[in-house]
């Protein structure tokens, strides 16, 4: 079946994502749902848009449904009476189907399943015999049924104003259907990497009956299918979207990185998009835990920052009455995200630097969950972040010729067409900084850039240590410091060094050891450089980003991105006095006026779950002053959306105090 594109669609500011996943035993669902009060609740809460529940991820319907089963203790049409509510009172629904997880369809039809390698059925978080989401298979029968069952939801409710799909979270699966559909497409099941092609094959699959069943009513019914994820570098993969939402709740395995992460490589796809946080404490679903509101004040400034619309996640108590917390916290950062949507409608990320994700070019459009949190990758947005600099996320497929210079964090070797593309880059004045293996050879035998130095092999020792020339090195450090990994061996032939290795003077063995960690380093540099520079490219050897997300040594940072600002220049805005914790966009508007978005809080560890580390903002405290250089061509400055006007003194305006998120107007 050809592949069916879906027509692009505008989204709503405001939106709620209310879950509904209620479990067969809990009884008189819906008994206290009133249609009246549930509309005012959500027009209290400044809500413009709700996403409501077809189909749970328990199997239950909530609506009345002759292809799956209404929910048993549920006595009405439900669904229809919230579509019918909000729609009176001008608020926006979007029907939600539960695709990947579906536990009635799992208990009926276990070969529906899908099954791992090791011939375990896939759950999350959990075992067959644990209370976890069971993974269904979308290379079965399964298919047949949810497909029929979008079919009668957007026949059924045909004003719908938008289908949300969720967990699509296909993996490599050998249940009997998928063993049978492999080996009919001349594949090994048994061979992994065969196993990935055949999962590919039934998630185009799954894209293009879903789609076609989504639009049988209306053409332009938007559409949106959950990874949890925004997959960096396949961008044929987004055809089937009509969006892009950005899940990212970060107390719930997402981090506070992946929103700039996901967010700005979505900025630059041709789509509109939503981000996603909720009101929720740890994780999706919980009743009865609210996450501080100062917490969900700076999310939501979060996404303005990245000029994404908002959406909120909440869940309906099984009696259908919403909850006066959920709605008090809600209605207040709506008000706030209506302020300040003059400033962010429209708006249009300004990079002096592109950050070509190593995931994006290694596993292009993978959801693996793995891929969500690539040190490299997340290591240079941190250093990007912390260092105020303007950039964006890309993938290969990005125009390079709009940026001043491009990153490649770590693992990005080059393969032919990557190469042709960075040739004709840096033929046309632009700017390169590469790390540890990228700027390689796909094969690793040698550089494919020219850095101006021999590659001579990987160090033997680890750790190594630099000392860069005065100009990089950390200002408070006047010794060669350690780098908490092997360096690659590089001379320097035609390029300018950035400074000298120095070496242990042994390993860490059995055999010999010193001290509680690392033997002391050798006085001599070793005769190899900790990096170089030729011309347009920069060339670190050791794997600078990988290790700032692992281990945060600040001295690492400093020394980057100082090698960053040689390489760039004048950076076309700059701050003084931002803490680190703090970041700073620009984004120009649509009449040409430039809007820098200040943004603070300190995330707090306050845990660990499963899902991850839980940090957690409580506290929101005013800093500054916060002296901003206007850009190019801008001689007025303004407070939004206080609408105060700020002097400018030498090309500079000043923000004397600012709490969460501030807007600087400029023009």
């Amino acid at each position: 079946m050809a592949q069916r594109v879906v027509p692009k669609a505008v989204l709503p500011w405001r939106q709620v994502h209310l879950d509904f996943h209620t479990s067969e035993h809990i009884p008189d669902v819906g008994a206290r749902f009133d249609a009246t009060a549930f509309a005012k609740r959500l027009k209290d809460g400044n809500v413009d848009s709700v996403v409501l529940f077809a189909k749970c991820h328990h199997g239950w319907s909530y609506y009345d449904t002759q292809i799956g089963a209404r929910h048993p203790t549920l006595g009405f049409d439900m669904l229809r009476a919230q579509v019918d509510a909000c729609q009176a009172a001008g608020i926006k629904t979007v029907i939600y189907v539960s695709v990947g997880w579906d536990e009635r369809s799992a208990r009926d039809h276990v070969d529906w399943r899908q099954v791992a390698p090791d011939g375990s059925f896939r759950c999350l978080l959990g075992g067959h015999l644990d209370a976890a989401w069971k993974y269904i298979c979308l290379g079965t029968p399964y298919l047949d049924y949810l497909t029929a069952q979008i079919d009668e939801v957007v026949r059924a409710f045909p004003e719908a104003d938008g289908l949300w799909l969720d967990i699509i979270k296909q993996e490599p699966c050998c249940c009997v259907h998928c063993q049978a559909g492999a080996t009919a497409a001349g594949l090994d099941w048994l061979n992994e990497g065969d196993r990935d092609v055949y999962r590919k094959t039934v998630l185009q699959t799954y894209l293009d009956r879903s789609v076609q069943a989504a639009l049988a009513v209306r053409p332009d019914l938007p559409v949106f299918h959950n990874t949890s994820m925004v997959p960096r570098g396949d961008r044929h993969f987004f055809e089937s979207f009509s969006h892009i939402e950005i899940e990212s709740l970060p107390t719930g395995g997402w981090g506070y990185d992946h929103l700039p992460m996901a967010a700005k490589y979505a900025g630059t796809l041709p789509y509109d998009r939503l981000g996603v946080t909720a009101r929720f404490h740890i994780v999706w679903g919980e009743l009865g835990a609210w996450k501080h509101p100062n917490a969900l004040r700076y999310e939501v400034c979060a996404m303005l920052t990245h000029g994404t619309k908002i959406c909120i996640g909440d869940h309906l108590d099984p009696t259908g009455v919403l909850d006066t917390t959920s709605y008090q916290m809600i209605g207040d950062v709506f008000a706030e995200v209506e302020a300040k949507r003059p400033w962010c409608e429209g708006s249009v990320n300004i990079a002096d630097v592109a950050l070509l994700s190593a995931v994006s070019v290694r596993s292009p459009g993978s959801i693996n969950r793995a891929d969500r949190h690539a040190p490299e990758d997340e290591g240079a947005l941190r250093m990007l972040n912390e260092g105020h600099v303007l950039f964006d996320v890309i993938d290969a497929d990005a125009d390079f010729g709009a940026y001043r210079v491009l990153i490649l964090p770590d693992r990005v070797r080059i393969a032919p067409a990557l190469k042709t593309k960075l040739d004709a880059y840096l033929a046309g004045g632009g700017k390169v900084l590469l790390s540890a293996e990228s700027g390689l050879a796909a094969d690793g035998s040698g550089f494919a850039l020219p850095v101006g130095a021999a590659l001579l092999g990987p160090s033997p020792f680890n750790p190594t240590f630099i000392a860069p020339r005065d100009d990089l090195r950390p200002d408070w450090i006047t010794d060669p410091f350690m780098i908490f990994a092997p360096s690659l061996r590089i001379r320097a032939t035609d390029g300018l060094s950035l400074g000298a290795v120095h070496e242990p003077w042994f390993n860490r063995t059995p055999h010999h050891f010193n001290g509680h960690i690392n033997a002391a380093v050798k006085p001599e540099p070793s005769g190899y450089d900790c990096g170089v520079r030729h011309g347009q490219v920069t060339y670190l050897a050791q794997p600078v980003f990988s290790l700032y997300r692992e281990l945060g040594s600040v001295a690492v940072k400093r020394y980057t991105l100082a090698a960053l600002a040689d390489l760039l220049g004048a950076p076309t805005m700059a701050v003084e006095g931002l803490p680190a914790a703090g970041t700073l966009t620009l984004r120009r508007l649509p009449n040409g006026h430039h809007v820098a978005h200040l943004l603070y809080a300190t995330p707090m560890l306050k845990g660990q779950t499963v899902l991850g580390p839980l940090e957690v903002i409580e506290d929101l405290p005013a800093i500054g002053p916060i002296d901003i250089r206007l850009p190019g061509g801008t001689t007025a400055a303004r407070l939004e959306p206080q609408g105060i006007n700020l002097p400018v003194v030498d090309g500079k305006a000043t923000v004397d105090r600012f709490a969460c998120h501030q807007m600087v107007v400029f023009s």
